[in-house]
């Protein structure tokens, strides 16, 4: 049996399902742009026309432009995509200082992007814009040889995008090569078989063709296809690029939602709402539930020498979850300055979190603690320095443990402060679905640890103090290590991290698993 095949097809369903419950459902929203300042491509009109076409087929509103002044907020916020239409800009500027930024706006503000052709060969903005727009295409087009045929290797079937194509692809086309290789940033999707043209310059046999990514809290699709008349009308080429437009308006994903939204209060995505300083560094990581009072996770650099040192890392496309993005802590954390919003999970509602994680070795600070996320207050009722609230964390040899603490008892592990812990060590790098549920009441409950199973691997009895108050919520560590910043906090990545504010019952639990183990790619 060819699993590669079997997958394929089921890709390729998954494609069908996507398109008709798109067009069905929802329509897609294109800006067709196409304002250049370079090099007249013959194939422009094709291009123009080739979008208006899948518009008509798909039901999508598409809104043609040559007119840069459709670059405003205004404008460009009632776009779930923008097409770069093999719009050259090799000779002069073609936006305004304003215009960059209303662009940069547009994709961190969850935007889609579909570069096509010469879009990659925008060279002349300038300045921090020029640098930023290279990397949300992924490169830049530099030099190619004379137009002819070559084959093309689909290196991922089973995307939206590509899962029609076949696995080696003849295509007459220009071939560029760029100013530098893309693939560990990228998710690549096509690649081109350098000894199957002639001429050069080529890329030392490793030529990314066509990719996606997820790029500054946006999603970005490019192909360096589309430089003769011809490619526009293959049947072939027009759904990469209906697939590159669905994927980046985020339909895809929607279609594929989370399965239980009652009691959600907290979903941070490293693919959304993070804002980023010095480079790949997080400043704030916002909550993509709305209407609630958690709004974001800021940096804490309180009590740390270096300005700055308390801000975990962005991880870009990371190939081993399906492309997706992934939050690198190493001993940092992240703040919601919100004191009693998370209160109530451990004094009677009961609570169920789950996370997409991945672990390194553990720099040693307080022994066997390493919380990647809690909300302890080092106070309990009566004032004598005990802790209550929840947390979670791994112990110096990677296992897994959760719990809480009420405030009654004094001490790190006991009656009142159960550990439920998994004594088998986690394998580094590798990616796991943790998950964490208190039963509701204001008596005993239990505490139950899952880890990529919807049976508990370990489980305490919790006694729930009606009266604690735990502190703010804390993601890399837990709340009192923000006094000794980094002596509690564990090393590893968060791709996602959720907390409903109940007790999921067993099928929601194995109905959310589902949903991020195809997600993620999660060996399960």
């Amino acid at each position: 049996m060819n699993w590669r095949y079997i997958r394929s097809f089921f890709a390729m369903v998954f494609f069908v399902f996507i398109t008709q419950n798109v067009h069905a459902q929802t329509k897609i929203r294109v800006l067709n742009f196409q304002a250049d300042n370079g090099f007249q491509h013959k194939s422009k009109q094709a291009g123009l026309e080739m979008i208006e076409h899948l518009g008509e087929i798909n039901n999508w509103e598409v809104h043609t432009s040559i007119d840069t002044s459709d670059i405003s907020m205004k404008k460009l916020s009632s776009f779930d995509v923008i097409v770069f239409n093999n719009n050259c800009g090799n000779k002069g500027r073609i936006f305004s200082d304003a215009q960059h930024r209303v662009l940069q706006n547009y994709i961190r503000s969850g935007g889609g992007f579909v570069g096509i052709h010469c879009a990659g060969a925008i060279w002349k903005e300038g300045g921090e814009f020029q640098l930023w727009y290279e990397k949300l295409v992924g490169t830049s087009l530099v030099k190619h040889p004379k137009v002819q045929p070559a084959k093309l290797i689909v290196e991922n079937k089973e995307h939206i995008c590509t899962c029609h194509l076949p696995d080696e692809w003849m295509v007459t086309d220009e071939w560029h090569t760029f100013s530098h290789n893309p693939r560990n940033n990228v998710n690549v999707l096509i690649s081109l078989d350098e000894s199957s043209y002639e001429g050069s310059p080529k890329m030392g046999g490793d030529h990314p063709f066509t990719w996606y990514q997820y790029y500054d809290g946006g999603r970005s699709f490019f192909t360096s296809l589309g430089h003769t008349i011809d490619i526009y009308a293959d049947e072939n080429y027009q759904k990469l690029v209906q697939g590159g437009i669905i994927w980046a308006s985020g339909m895809a994903d929607k279609q594929l939602k989370l399965p239980v939204a009652e009691g959600l209060m907290l979903d941070l995505d490293a693919d959304y709402g993070i804002s980023l300083e010095k480079g790949n560094r997080i400043s704030s990581w916002k909550n993509q539930v709305g209407e609630t009072v958690v709004k974001s996770f800021d940096k804490q650099d309180k009590g740390r020498i270096e300005a700055g040192s308390g801000m975990p890392r962005l991880k870009l496309n990371v190939p081993e979850l399906n492309g997706h993005n992934s939050v690198v802590f190493h001993r940092q954390e992240m703040v919601n300055e919100h004191e009693d919003a998370f209160d109530h999970l451990t004094t009677g509602s009961g609570y169920t979190w789950f996370a997409v994680i991945s672990v390194y070795e553990q720099v040693q600070g307080k022994p066997g603690v390493n919380a990647f996320f809690g909300n302890l207050r080092n106070t309990n009722v009566d004032k004598k320095g005990q802790y209550e609230g929840l947390w979670a964390g791994l112990s110096d040899e990677n296992q897994m443990w959760t719990g809480a603490r009420n405030a009654l008892q004094k001490g790190l592990w006991n009656e009142n402060s159960p550990h439920v812990l998994y004594d088998q060590p986690l394998e580094a790098s590798r990616y796991y679905l943790v998950m964490g549920r208190m039963g509701s009441g204001t008596d005993k409950v239990p505490i139950e640890l899952f880890i990529n199973s919807n049976e508990p691997v370990a489980s305490e009895v919790f006694p729930v103090n009606t009266k604690a108050n735990p502190s703010k919520m804390v993601i890399g560590q837990e709340r009192d290590a923000t006094n000794h910043p980094g002596v509690e906090s564990f090393d590893g990545e968060i791709a996602r991290f959720l907390i409903f504010d109940h007790p999921l019952s067993d099928d929601e639990i194995i109905n959310v698993m589902k949903y991020l183990e195809k997600k993620y790619n999660i060996q399960l």
